[in-house]
């Protein structure tokens, strides 16, 4: 990893292992140029989207990888990136790569936008291949490319969960429809593309459409929490379990009793005894947010049960950042799955894909063979992770859970 204007850069060994195979592939001064200038154009696109997202507010970083770089961010707290704002940052990835490449070749005295200018040498030529023709490729309305990210973000307007959906599929029809018309045509120069598109567009697909695992539960009759929740009052309890601290704050807090929620909640959180009762489920956000609002910002984690529940209604309750850093702490003393997992969802929420990624490996890590279809759901459904499921290296881990 470098540091370049503030900004972390990744160039993983996949991305010099690309670029040796360009120059291998063409052994002239055509190839050598254009893995150059693929390698300048591509960390200056990748500044582009880590500029737009700064600018935004949000703190960036920057990959490298074999056939593709990418830009992860996070959103500073309090300060949500608007759809409008993201589809900015998708849009100046291109607009960088292919504004500098034009000023680049102007410089070197051709007119880029005249094919038999630009060929008049190989640095000329393969300058303009890494540079305006690469640049407006990643502007093609498809996914994984920033077109087709820009063209998500307004399918998500009215299409909501289902939009990475109906995008992928689009993608794959447009991509397969083009690799006919050329293949059809003897066109094949840019097979490795289409391949490229179309193994990455099918693992989105996938992605996006898999429901493995357990099917929703049956419609049940009111349970004793429930009645808690929307009466005040403590229903009839199955024998060993006991209603939720969380229900034992909120009925203390309706009296008042501000030091005695906050009791509950850390006594309940600091004990090492296993838990029997059911998470809040039945509560409304305005209740769950003045339970939260009772604790300090320290909190304990001796339980895990009870510490995986106080995780997942930070996240809920929409405090983020709290979430994540709490539910990190949390994994390192219990090492359960559901807590890597809001750790990842509150980092792709914060835009930072990269940590995402990692934290879903070690939910994956941690999780056995029966909890495996339950992860699988979470991973399939969670809202937060909408973007991740585009990753080409999302794919590849959601296998290892469907096999495990």
């Amino acid at each position: 990893m470098v540091r370049l204007f503030g900004f972390d850069v990744h160039v993983r060994t996949g991305f010099i292992v690309f670029l040796a195979l360009i120059i291998f592939l063409y052994q002239d001064a055509f190839g050598v140029w254009l893995a150059v200038g693929i390698a300048v154009f591509t960390l200056l696109h990748e500044f582009g989207h880590a500029v737009a997202a700064r600018s935004a507010g949000a703190r960036a970083e920057i990959s490298l990888d074999f056939l593709a770089g990418y830009t992860s961010f996070r959103e500073s707290p309090g300060r949500p990136i608007s759809p409008g704002m993201r589809a900015i940052i998708s849009a100046a990835g291109p607009a960088v790569h292919i504004a500098t490449s034009m000023v680049v070749l102007v410089a070197m005295g051709v007119n880029p936008l005249s094919i038999d200018s630009v060929g008049e040498t190989d640095a000329t030529a393969a300058i303009w291949w890494a540079g305006p023709a690469i640049g407006a490729l990643n502007l093609i309305p498809v996914l994984p490319l920033d077109g087709g990210h820009i063209v998500l973000t307004g399918v998500e307007r009215f299409a909501g969960d289902r939009a990475l959906r109906i995008m992928a599929i689009a993608s794959i029809a447009l991509t397969g429809g083009f690799a006919l018309w050329m293949f059809g045509s003897g066109r094949t120069g840019f097979a490795i593309f289409i391949a490229f598109l179309l193994i990455n567009q099918i693992q989105i697909l996938q992605a996006s459409g898999k429901r493995h695992g357990a099917q929703a539960a049956p419609n049940r009759a009111v349970t004793a929490e429930t009645q808690a929740w929307q009466t005040g009052r403590p229903g009839i309890l199955e024998p060993g379990q006991r209603i939720s601290p969380w229900f034992e704050a909120h009925r203390a807090l309706t009296q008042g009793d501000q030091g005695g929620a906050m009791g509950v909640m850390l006594a309940d959180l600091r004990s090492s005894t296993p838990r029997n009762w059911m998470p809040p489920s039945a509560a409304t956000p305005s209740q769950l947010r003045a339970v939260v609002d009772a604790l300090p910002a320290d909190l304990p984690a001796g339980n895990g049960y009870s510490s995986r529940v106080m995780a997942e209604v930070l996240l809920a309750v929409g405090e983020v950042q709290r979430a994540g850093s709490y539910a990190a702490v949390a994994f390192g003393e219990h090492r359960q799955w559901p807590l890597a997992m809001v750790v990842a969802r509150a980092s792709a929420a914060m835009g930072d894909d990269d940590n995402a990624m990692r934290w879903l490996g070690a939910a994956t890590d941690a999780a056995g063979p029966d909890t495996a279809a339950v992860m699988a759901q979470v991973m399939d459904r969670a809202p937060e992770l909408t973007r991740v499921r585009t990753r080409p290296d999302y794919a590849p881990l959601r296998q290892r859970v469907a096999s495990a």
